[in-house]
């Protein structure tokens, strides 16, 4: 157990404060509460699963979205949430709790050592590994917001987040300094790009440190990500939510109503799958998307449908985009000419130039299409979450 010396807080049940007396705030959209799903970033490690909130120049880190959102709160979002003491919400209510939060936060970057305890600097890089794994799904134990409003909670919650965020990069950082260990945080610096072609560099391929005259030496290919004549298609590396992904791409399952009248479905079940595999992967959940022998290729009707899918490609490239940024959209909309045959007529500029243009085309077929298509309600409620349409 760890933070036995934060009060209001205990290492054995958390929270301490009477939450019959306190206040809440209710979202109107959803739930607040706990999610099983924050768990799942303990095994996103090379992944960066943190929302950055910027605030009087210093920059905040959370990884609980609805905690993230009731802190980023603006006027136009604040008509979103309800309170039972004040009715609507409003700005300056938020304030009192979000600089509870922000000291809290401050104090737990500054203290990360101290909840360590005494033994943790003694122990080898596999075991402090180990040992700040459990130490951080400790701190995802308490890590929610449920629409409680206390002071007191909101200091912990800062506390328990920063603690979070730098077990979290503390573990990444040791990865990368072990022999076999991955090579970082996966980031949209250009640096990270470097740190991958040192890693992957075998050990007797590396310069020296002093080099004497150059030796020609045989030409060797460097180890490198899917290389293999099968694994000759690029796919875009997924960091955002791949079951948000699935579930935009899922209405192609089912028929939607176009200028042609009523189409059915575009894809099965399968083919979504394979497509889905084809056009990405997940290092953090390689058997999620595990690439398949070939590509895969669809015919759909033009028109409309070709519409819908700039839609659905952009929808992606925007839900990815905030947790990985070294992919441009001249690779999402490449990937779409590579799987739809349908834009075999275009270069993959000319698709990039006027991709949102025909998203807002695609997204007025597809609302159009909801009395006929079950899944379009589900795709439509993650873009509002994300604030990808409004």
């Amino acid at each position: 157990m760890f933070f036995h010396h934060l009060k209001n807080f205990s290492p054995y049940s958390g929270h301490i404060y009477d939450d019959m007396r306190v206040s809440s705030v209710h979202k109107k959209s959803g739930h607040l509460g706990k999610k099983d799903s924050r768990f799942d970033l303990i095994d996103k490690l090379g992944y960066f699963p943190f929302r950055e909130l910027i605030r009087d120049g210093k920059a905040y880190f959370i990884s609980d979205i609805d905690l993230y959102d009731f802190l980023n709160m603006k006027e136009s979002t604040s008509v979103n949430y309800t309170n039972e003491s004040y009715g609507e919400w409003d700005i300056k209510q938020k304030e009192i709790f979000e600089l509870c939060f922000f000291d809290g936060y401050n104090e737990g970057i500054s203290t990360f050592e101290l909840n360590l305890g005494v033994s943790y600097p003694a122990l080898l890089h596999e075991q402090k590994v180990q040992y700040l794994k459990v130490f951080c799904l400790h701190c995802l134990d308490f890590l929610y917001f449920d629409g409680d409003l206390d002071k007191d909670l909101f200091y912990n919650l800062g506390y328990l987040q920063a603690s979070l965020y730098r077990g979290f990069i503390e573990i990444n950082n040791i990865n990368s300094s072990l022999p076999e260990g991955s090579p970082g945080l996966r980031l949209h610096f250009d640096s990270h790009l470097k740190v991958v072609e040192i890693s992957t560099v075998p050990e007797k391929e590396k310069p020296a440190v002093v080099k004497a005259e150059p030796v020609e030496q045989p030409e060797k290919s460097m180890p490198a990500i899917e290389t293999s004549p099968s694994l000759a298609f690029p796919r875009i590396e997924l960091m955002c939510d791949l079951e948000e992904v699935r579930a935009i791409w899922q209405i192609l399952t089912a028929p939607m109503n176009t200028s042609k009248g009523k189409e059915e479905a575009a894809l099965s079940n399968k083919e979504l799958t394979d497509f889905l595999r084809s056009a990405f992967s997940s290092n953090a959940f390689p058997q999620t998307l595990k690439r398949p022998e070939n590509p895969f290729v669809k015919r759909t009707s033009r028109g409309d449908m070709r519409s819908v899918l700039n839609a659905l490609m952009y929808s992606t490239y925007n839900l990815n985009h905030e947790y990985n940024r070294s992919v441009n959209q001249i690779e999402y909309v490449t990937s779409l000419k590579r799987h739809f045959p349908v834009f075999d007529g275009s270069k993959p500029e000319s698709i990039k130039n006027v991709i949102s243009a025909n998203a807002l085309k695609g997204m007025k077929v597809i609302k159009e299409s909801q009395p006929i298509n079950p899944h379009i309600e589900e795709m439509l409620s993650i873009l509002k979450k994300h604030k990808l349409l409004h």
